[in-house]
Formats: C-alpha cells, structure tokens, sequence
C-alpha cells in the first residue's frame, strides 16, 4: 500500500496538557482552608480564642487533651477552647464531640459563647450520633433565651438532618418552622452570610426531596455566590490568613461545594462532580486541608466515580475514606460514616464482588448503635433483598420483596409503578430460586411499569439505590435468556422481544440524563410545552403528595391495629373499646378515600403525559422515548434493510436481527462487555495508523476483524442474505467499532480481506427506538441551499486576553470552579479543516463567502444566530469535547471560536443543539474524538439524539482522528455522490469507501482502513 505520510492529530495531546494546566492552577489558585470541621451544610467550627495564635504541636496537643478541668468557670472555659483545637488537630473525633458540648454549657452567657451550639451539633452530627444531633436541636430551636440568629441556624440545622431521614411529613414541619425563623431574623436584620448560606443550603435539600434537581442544583450555585461574596468582603479587611471570620467563611464554601458534588451526581453531571472532588483531594494531598475534610472529600469522589461506573477507582477512594475515619474514632451513627460505607457498598455491587459488599453492609448495620435516624437513613429493603439474593440466602430475601409487595399493594393498588418495582424485585429473587414461570409473572409487571408506560422510567427514576437495583434485576434477565440462548434451548418469543425492549431502553438511559436537562433552550422557545410540562409537573408532586398523606394514615392504622392486640385494650371499657372502634374505621374510611384519591390522580398524570406526546411527539421521543417491539421495528423497515441489535452484558452479548421482510433471529454468543471492549480497542489500535511511527505501521489484521465478524454476525447466517442496508444499534464498546472494516470470508494469502463494506452500507443507531422517531412521521421537503459550515475556528480571540471554559455554565450562574479555568487558546489550530470546507463547497456547489464561517466568525453565537433551516448539509470542522475532558464539561460539546466577551462561552453545547432548527440531510461533524471509544460512544449517543431533535436525518462522524487530505477527498466524494439523487447517504458514503479501497479515488493511496473505515453514519441511511 502507498501512504502518504499522516498527520497526528493534535487532539489526543493537548487535553493531557490542559488538564495538568488545570490542576496545577486550582492547586496553586486555592486559597488556605482552615484547618476547620464541617457538616455537609458548611458550617464551619472553630476556636474563637486561640484561632489567630501560633499553631500547636501534636505532642502539646496530646497533654493539653490530659489536663484536668479546672473548677473556676473563665478558666474552665478557656482550657475547653483550647481542648477543643488539640481534639481538632489530632483528629480526635469522639474528644471532639465531648468537648464542644462541654463548651455548649460553658459558653452560656459569654460573648460569642452561643456558636459553640452549633459547632456540637455539627461535630454530633457528622462524626457521632445524626439521630442525637437531630433531637439535641429541638431543645436549642424552643430555647427563647438564646438569640433569634442562632435559633434560626440551629432550625436550619435540624430541617437539614431530618432530610437525611425518610419522614416527609417531619420535615415538612420543621423546614417551615426554619423558614419562619430565618424570615424573621432577616426582617430584624439580625441574619448574617452564614445564615443565608445555610438557608439556601437547607432550601436545595428541600428540593432535592422534591425531585426537582435543577432548582437544587441552581440554590446551591447561588448559596456558592453568597459565599464567595463573604469571603472577598472578609478579606477587605486585612486581618491576615488566620482570622476567624475568613477560616469560617472558607468552611462554609467547601460545605456547599460537598453537597454541590452530590447535587450535580443527581443533575446528570457526575464528571464535573469527579473535577470538584479531585481539586479539592490536590489540596488534601499538600497539607492545605485537614484529614477529616480529606476523608469527606474521598467519600465524595467515591460518589461521582460510582455515578460514572468507575467501580474500582470508587471502591479505594471509599476504603480511604473509610479507614481515616474509623481510625479518627468515628461512630458508625454518623453521617460521614454512611457516606463512607454506601460508596463501598455500590462499588462492590458494581463489581459483581457480592460477599464483600454483603459482608459490608451487613457488619456496618450490625455495628451501628441505637440511633433512629441513622439505621433508618441506612436500611434499604432493596438493597437487602439484594444482596441476600446473590449471598444465597434466598428465603431471606423472598420474604422482604413480599413483604413489601403486600405493604406497596395496600398503600397503591397493583398498579402503581412502585408497586410494580416490589414485584419486579420478587422476580428477580423467585429467578433465582429457578421458580421462573412466577419469576416472568412478576417481570411483566415491571416490565409493564417501564418499558409499556413512557413516564415509567421517570416515575421510578432509576439512580442511587433504586436504580443500581432495578438495574441488576433487569440484568438477571438478560443474563437468564442468554443463558438459555446459549444452550441452545429456545427462547420464548415473548421472552426475546421483551429482552430486545429492555436492551434498547437501557442503552438509552446511558445519555438519556443528559438529554432531559438540556432541554432549556426548547422549552423557552415553546411556551405552549412549557405549559403542558409544568401542569404534569405540578400533577407528578400533587401525586406524591397524596401518596404521602395515604402513607401517614396507613401508619396511624397499623399503630391502632397494635393498640387493638395490647392487654391494655382489653383493659378498656366496652364504652373506651367502642370509641377506639369507630376512630379505627374512621382512619380506614380515610384511607380508601385517599387511595381512590392517588388512583384518580395518577390518571390525570397519564392522561397529561398523553397529550404532551401527541401534541409533541418529537419532544417526547427525546426526554421519555417509547420502547418498540420487533414487529413496530420491522414495519419502520425498507427491501433490503434489516437492523441489527447488539446488547452486551457481563456475560454474553445478546444479538437480534429483524428484517422487512418479516424475517427475525435471535442468538447469544459468550463475548462480555468486557471482551469486546478488549477486543475493539485492540482492533482499533491496530487500524489506527496516526499512533504508529512513520514506517511502522501494525500488520493489517484481517485475522482479527474475520473473527469479531464470525463472533457477531456468523450466527445470522442466512438472515443476512440480500440485505443491502444494515442498521446497527448499540451501545459500549459496540458502538466504536469501525463495522465497515469487518471481514466476511477467512482471509487468504495474496488476496484483499473481503470487507463488510463491498457486501452492504453500515449505518449506526444509539438505539433501536431511534428508528423509530426518525421514520414515523413524514419528512419535509428538501432545503433549498446545500451548505452551511462552521470550521477552522481561531481558539485565541486576541492577544493579550485569556478566553476562559469555566463551567459550561451560563454567565448568570454562580461559577462554583472560577479558579479552575484554562487557557482556550492553548487549543491548537486546525487550518486543514478550511482546506476540507472549500472543498465541500466546491462539491455541492456551494459559496464559500457566503456559506462557510471561518476563522473568527466561526463562533457559538454565529451557529446559533444562522438559519440553518434551509441548508441540506450542515458541517462543524473543529475539535470534539467529550464529558470529563475538561473541568466542567458534562456533556459534548464542539470547540467554536473564542471571542473577546469571557461571558459568552465558546462551546456548542448539547443545550445548543436541542435548541437548533434543522432540515438537513446530513450533520457532518469532522472532528476528532465525535466517536471515538467507549465513553466517546456514549456521548455521540447524546449528541446524535439532539441533532436528531434538531431537524437532522443523519450526521457523520469519525471513530479516529483521520488525515486531512484523504478526509477531504472522502467527505467531498461522498456528498458529491448524494447530491446527483442517485443513491441513498448510506450508499454514497460506502460508494466513497469502495473508491478508496479500489484506487479511483487516491490513485491507491488510501486503501488502509485507516484512511476509509472511520467514517460512520448515525441516523436513517435513505429517508
């Protein structure tokens, strides 16, 4: 083969650059932290007399911790102070706990001696008993001689634990009782920062309990402004590193960026969650922060790495934290304990290492004290049945599933999705006691909560303990037809088609998070589905709500069904017994009016749900897409087409094929997700000629590409006779296969390979229902113009200015990692990328002044000013930016031009996608990494759905950062064969493929994979 020398992409060095830039700059640019203790409400305690003395030495602190108390109560109280840092700085947490509740008392009355309340309850709370820090507060909240400021902090604090808890209606009345307080301190103007910071803290755990992710996530940001406000206000007046107010201040920040973590896990955003939690662990690792914050901060990035499916990372970051706060004394009681153990516990679920998650669990339930509270917050029927199923102990959990079937049942009726989720967890547990035909009984019902009902998922909403659950119970069933499939025994037909349903709405769910929280931009410029959306909104909390008060009737009646079996009933008059009669039927009576009252309710709710998708049905494919069965599926096909559906699991993947012609097969082959991946990357690796030395090229392995291809499609056998077209959906490694550089026939010396691609066109689907929202409904008629492209964007906007990606965030938010910016004009150029646009235009026949924006003018805001509707072709030539790479992205974004104005971001945005309007035929995103890899994949879902949303038919994308001048002859052919109307976009990019490999097209030049198999086409091939 000829090649020409190939060009490195520059994409695959300058990220590590940056990210070690960024690191380095929010080590250096991260002010001092106190050496202080905080709750998760970012509530800072510290010494308020000896906070600006010289520091104390471990041995002085250990025999200041031995000296008896002196009587006299001034002296008592300044040795406690002192006590108080020696226990701080030796991380002695249970001293810790003692001692500032021995100041609570010796404080009353002093000067500044009521912020030790505070500070107990804090320590109480985050390293020893959360149930007693919660009860210990009533006391200070009803305490009229204590101030108003600190009678509203300490009901702040108490509002915060009870949402720990489970009890909805407790904290009802306690966050009112907290409002009530603080509006009045603030009326007085007796309120300070600390206070508005942690009630808006308190505010978005409120809303959390709402399920309303996007306000807590937009409080918390804006509690993050105050704080930075008060911090800046405190430095003013230059009382040095150490003062008291600024070491508080500090602490309230790193509070709220703790529960910020948490809160962008829940918003879908678990990357950036992953760089606030690794700053902060840099400042760890150089002394500037103290263990107990270090520990807090491990437990923190366990959370996000378990968001991300990064098991084994999560499970050592958890075991850290853990261990440092075993050996500070920690009680298991406390809220940084559970925080520790739970990251532990999903890791070794996400493993698959069941003895050691169960031996876990298990030993921290059993070790942990009489505490309401925390055995309540920590205790999950699910996650018990769970992990008794797969211990073994199968009995155990058969009786917890039905025992909470029974309760779910009487509190919903047999309908309700949380009723369908207990008998789909009783399924998973009589699956494994190989009861399967009850097993399939009770799968139905969840099947029929969340594949047949499209506000399934949303209802049962499939993150923390639900969601890690559900997921492995819908595993078993995969694992349960493959194993079948496997043997060789038949699958039931039913059984497939619901595991071919379950495959597709669990590749979606992969980017569906992201999906749903960038759909800002297309509600406001819809007002009438902003309306119908908040009327379903305002019906799901009015349901919770009932559900809520049905739930406190039902427990007021189990309390009178006790009261009825106690001797001192019998005790009671027969006039006592009959009053106590009639109020128990009374509460009966109230409870089947209240059940009918959530029956009638949920109708509203799916009859709500039902009008948004036939007024919108685009939306509703985006944000809850229906799941088809194959025979939906086939009806969508065209003569010639067949799709291809690939799940993998852990242990086998499982492969459907579905033809127009009604032909229809079914196969599981012994290739884990974990093989594949293995097996991909290496092929991929070996295709990739932009890694390898000039002259050193890999051998071409035709061997290996023959076998993934007999492994995958050899099942088929002659289901895949005459097809023309082949639709590929899959998620995981799957979806970064080059499918067209597969070989059909062994290879045999001195004879090209025979690829997939001289055989059928390959097109990918991020889903099987993806076939769907593109094919139901009638296209429009073609735009007028050819092109509209976007390339060679100028990343320095000028010099002297330092264009900044701080978030991702819009200016109006709080940027909660302001410090962690870097230097967008460090991105390196991309000037062949104007060379491919001239070319495209020339191919279509486009004007370049007038339809390409280069350079400068290739900006975020110029994509989202053009009209794009009247373009058949619209390419973006620049860099591709996937979740994670840089700090604050979360979703995939493309590199624009930088401007002068640092508030206007230089990303396009998945938000900025969604809110496009096409009618193009083709979204070509000539752009490194826009498919490349596993997680590559992932996000190419996401982006493809939104373009889909747009207004797209199709958008092309590379696997690999591809030379510059085979991309633009590639590109250029491939439109130019479309534009006659010949053939389909599937056909004319695998007729410029052919080209490649036969040498009409590079005189021979370009016949390596590398050069022609990157290529992949997203969407509908023809329509």
């Amino acid at each position: 083969m000829n090649r020409l020398h190939v060009q490195h992409s520059p994409c695959g060095h300058w990220r590590a650059y940056l990210l070690l830039v960024w690191l380095v700059l929010a080590l250096l640019a991260h002010p001092l932290h106190a050496q202080s203790e905080l709750d998760d409400v970012g509530m800072a305690s510290f010494d308020n007399a000896d906070a600006g003395s010289s520091p104390m030495a471990p041995e002085e602190a250990t025999r200041l911790l031995a000296q008896p108390l002196p009587d006299a109560p001034d002296a008592r109280y300044a040795v406690l102070q002192r006590q108080y840092r020696a226990a701080a700085l030796l991380e002695d947490r249970p001293r810790l706990i003692v001692t500032a509740r021995q100041l609570v008392d010796a404080g009353r009355g002093r000067p500044g001696g009521e912020s030790w309340i505070t500070t107990y309850l804090g320590a109480e709370f985050a390293w020893g008993s959360s149930g007693k820090a919660l009860e210990a507060s009533e006391a200070f909240v009803t305490d009229s001689s204590l101030s108003l400021g600190l009678r509203a902090m300490v009901a702040l604090r108490q509002t915060y634990f009870a949402a720990q808890g489970h009890d909805r209606a407790i904290l009802a009345r306690l966050w009112s009782r907290a409002e009530d307080l603080s509006s009045e301190a603030l009326r007085q103007g007796v309120a300070s920062p600390n206070l508005q910071i942690n009630q808006l803290q308190v505010r978005s755990e409120i809303e959390r309990w709402q399920g309303n992710t996007k306000a807590s996530l937009a409080t918390l940001r804006e509690s993050i402004g105050v704080a930075r406000s008060d911090i800046k206000a405190v430095k003013a007046r230059n009382r040095g590193p150490r003062d008291p107010a600024l070491l508080d201040a500090y602490g309230r920040l790193d509070g709220t960026m703790g529960m910020l973590t948490y809160a962008l896990v829940r918003d879908g955003r678990p990357q950036e969650a992953i760089h606030v939690a690794q700053a902060n662990l840099a400042l760890w690792h150089a002394g500037q922060i103290s263990d107990g914050l270090g520990a807090r901060w491990n437990y923190r990035l366990a959370a996000s790495l378990n968001a991300t499916q990064q098991f084994a990372p999560a499970l050592a970051a958890g075991q850290l934290s853990d261990g440092m706060l075993q050996r500070a004394g920690v009680n298991p009681a406390s809220h940084t304990a559970w925080m520790a153990r739970q990251e532990i516990v999903r890791a070794l679920i996400g493993l698959r290492r069941w003895p050691e998650a169960d031996v876990a669990y298990r030993s921290f339930l059993v070790s942990m004290p009489p505490d309401t509270l925390a055995r309540t917050r920590a205790s999950d029927w699910r996650l018990e049945a769970l992990l008794a199923a797969k211990n073994g102990r199968l009995d155990e959990a058969l009786e917890l599933a039905e025992r909470s079937l029974r309760y779910r049942n009487r509190l919903y009726g047999s309908n309700h999705p949380q009723t369908q989720e207990a008998a789909g967890i009783r399924g998973f547990v009589r699956l494994l006691r190989g009861d399967t035909r009850s097993a399939m009984g009770d799968y139905e019902a969840l099947f029929a909560a969340t594949l047949d009902n499209p506000g399934g998922w949303l209802d049962l909403d499939l993150r923390g303990v639900r969601g890690y659950v559900l997921g492995i119970a819908f595993d078993e069933f995969l694992h349960y037809v493959a194993d079948k499939a496997l043997k060789g025994e038949a699958v039931d037909a039913a059984m497939s088609d619901r595991a071919l349903q379950l495959a597709d709405r669990s590749s979606l769910s992969v980017t569906q998070r992201a999906i749903t929280d960038s759909t800002a931009r297309v509600l406001a410029s819809t007002p009438a589905l902003r309306a119908l959306l908040d009327l379903e909104q305002t019906q799901r909390q009015a349901v919770f709500a009932l559900v809520a008060t049905l739930n406190t009737s039902l427990g007021e009646e189990d309390v009178l069904r006790h009261q009825a079996q106690s001797a001192e009933f019998k005790a009671l008059s027969e006039a006592e017994r009959k009053a106590f009669a009639e109020r128990r039927q009374a509460v009966r009576d109230s409870i089947k009016t209240q059940q009918a009252g959530v029956s009638a309710a949920r109708v509203v709710l799916t009859s709500q749900r039902e009008t948004i998708a036939k007024q919108f049905p685009a939306y509703a494919d985006l944000v809850t897409p229906s799941t088809p069965r194959p025979d939906q599926l086939r009806q969508l096909l065209n003569p010639g087409e067949a799709l291809l559906v690939l799940y993998p699991t852990d242990n086998a993947t499982l492969i459907w094929l579905l033809g127009a012609d009604g032909r229809e097969s079914f196969s599981a082959v012994a290739l884990s997700r974990a093989d594949l991946a293995q097996r991909v990357t290496q092929l991929r690796g070996l295709l990739d000629l932009g890694n390898a030395p000039a002259g050193q090229e890999p051998t071409l392995p035709s061997a290996q590409m023959y076998a993934l291809y007999k492994d995958l499609l050899g099942p088929m056998g002659v289901a895949l006779r005459d097809v023309h077209s082949l639709l590929v959906a899959t998620d995981g490694p799957l979806a970064s296969l080059p499918w067209a550089a597969l070989v059909t026939q062994p290879p045999q010396p001195n004879q090209p390979p025979a690829w997939l691609v001289r055989q059928m066109a390959v097109t990918q689907l991020p889903a099987s229902s993806a076939l769907l929202a593109l094919r139901r409904v009638a296209q429009p008629a073609a735009a007028a113009k050819a092109l509209m492209g976007f390339g060679d964007p100028l990343f320095n906007a000028q010099a002297g200015i330092t264009s900044r990606v701080n978030t991702g965030l819009r200016p109006e938010a709080a940027r909660y990692d302001a410090e962690w910016g870097f230097r967008y004009a460090d991105m390196p150029p991309l000037p062949d990328t104007r060379a491919e646009l001239l070319a495209l235009a020339a191919a279509l026949g486009a004007n370049p002044q007038s339809d390409l924006l280069l350079d400068s003018q290739a900006t975020r805001r110029a994509v989202l000013d053009a009209n794009l509707l009247d373009r058949r072709v619209v390419a973006f030539a620049t860099h591709g930016l996937l979740p994670g790479e840089l700090p604050g992205i979360s979703k995939p974004s493309l590199a624009m031009a930088a401007t002068s104005d640092e508030r206007e971001s230089p990303l396009l945005e998945l938000d900025d996608v969604l809110g496009l309007r096409l009618n193009a035929q083709w979204v070509l995103l000539s752009a490194c990494n826009t498919a490349a890899g596993e997680q590559g994949g992932a996000a190419m879902s996401g982006l493809v759905r939104g373009f889909f949303f747009a207004g797209a038919r199709s958008v092309l994308a590379t696997h690999w950062a591809v030379e510059s001048e085979s991309a633009t002859a590639l590109t250029s052919a491939t439109f130019a064969a479309h534009a006659k109307g010949a053939v389909s976009r599937g056909e004319s990019l695998r007729l410029a493929q052919l080209a490649m490999l036969d040498g009409t097209l590079g005189g021979g030049r370009w016949n390596h994979p590398f050069y022609w198999a990157p290529y992949a086409l997203f969407g509908d091939p023809v329509r």
